[in-house]
Order: C-alpha cells, then structure tokens, then sequence
C-alpha cells in the first residue's frame, strides 16, 4: 500500500512544472527514500506529507 502510495506521489510530483528544475538540481537523488524516515530531499518529504493528507493542490 505505501509503496503504490508513493509511485502515486512521485508520478503526481513528476508532472509539476517545479519537477524538472528540481531534477536538475538534485539530478537522481531527487527521489531517494530511506524507510522509517522518508524523502531524503526535504522539498519532496514536505510534499509527501501534505500528499499523504490529501493536500493535492502546491501553490508556489
């Protein structure tokens, strides 16, 4: 379920224009993912959480 919920959220994330800015900075790290603490990217933890409580809606 959490795996789905964050294949989910990454192709969410993917499809934001902030995404390839991001991509470029952080390059494949971009999404890295330790179990029991989350997003090493602290842009992309904060976007998880509010995507896990249904805050679908980034206004930057």
């Amino acid at each position: 379920m959490i795996e789905t919920t964050r294949v989910h959220f990454e192709m969410f994330f993917m499809s934001q224009p902030f995404f390839l800015q991001l991509k470029y900075i952080h390059g494949e790290r971009l999404f890295d993912f330790d179990e029991g603490v989350g997003y090493r990217n602290l842009t992309v933890q904060i976007a998880y959480v509010c995507w896990c409580k249904e805050d679908k809606e980034f206004v930057l």
